[in-house]
């Protein structure tokens, strides 16, 4: 099999239920870097702050995009931003605090974030803490609103959005909201421009619900053997969990 360009989700995907990335995993994504493929990664996850170690430090990482497509690195260069205005963010978390007062909500607006827990607004850089409520946070645009809701509301959140903003649940019941654009099949279409690669060249590894369309334009789509139903529905390949050497497995039999 022929591929270019390898993309990877990271939680339950490249990591394990321990947060953790096997030996035999890391060998694998090295030895595809080593026959030249371009290698990334596309999560949900925020961008860790300066000087932060992260999951991929030890392994090729020619491009990156965080916050489910919210931003998009080659290196260090961004090739696009996709953020929800910050009147739109404040409206939307207003809204559901408002109707839904047990709802837990936790956001990130680069360089801060601000959680219901500490009740403080945490600049991910200086790491300054400010002492504010959700409504009183500093003006920057928002990467991600996270929310959790209290298990007696049943909650549709397609009333809040905007014309600018989606939102998708991830497997815990969590809900993300984020700018429209900010979707996983978004970034690698842009990521293959940038790298001038078609899509029936690029392999994807996934294993959640907003892995779906991603996985479906990608030349190949691997899904996780612990993904539920919905998500193996779309694959071209089913392989093991990521709890037993998934990746690495599919990577030995069809790659190496």
């Amino acid at each position: 099999m022929v591929a270019k360009l390898l993309v990877f989700d990271l939680d339950d995907t490249l990591l394990t239920t321990e947060k953790t990335i096997t030996v035999s995993t890391t060998e694998a994504i090295k030895a595809c870097k080593e026959k030249g493929m371009i290698i990334g990664y596309i999560t949900a996850r925020a961008r860790p702050f300066k000087g932060e170690a992260f999951f991929v430090d030890n392994l090729p990482c020619d491009f990156i995009a965080y916050y489910n497509g919210a931003e998009i690195y080659a290196g260090d260069v961004s090739i696009e931003s996709n953020v929800i205005p910050n009147k739109q963010a404040i409206n939307i978390m207003n809204a559901l605090n408002e109707k839904y007062p047990n709802t837990k909500i936790a956001v990130y607006m680069e360089p801060w974030s601000w959680s219901p827990r500490s009740g403080e607004a945490w600049n991910m850089i200086t790491g300054e803490k400010i002492k504010c409520s959700i409504l009183e946070l500093p003006c920057c645009d928002v990467q991600r609103i996270r929310v959790v809701f209290d298990d007696n509301d049943k909650i549709s959140l397609s009333h809040f959005m905007t014309t600018e903003t989606t939102f998708f649940i991830t497997a815990d019941g969590t809900a993300i909201i984020i700018n429209k654009n900010a979707v996983k099949e978004r970034a690698l279409t842009k990521i293959t421009e940038w790298f001038n690669i078609p899509l029936s060249d690029v392999i994807a590894f996934g294993d959640d619900i907003n892995d779906i369309e991603m996985l479906k334009i990608a030349g190949k789509g691997v899904v996780m053997g612990n993904a539920n139903d919905t998500v193996k529905s779309v694959a071209d390949y089913l392989t093991e969990t990521n709890d037993k050497e998934g990746i690495s497995i599919w990577i030995n039999k069809y790659l190496l």
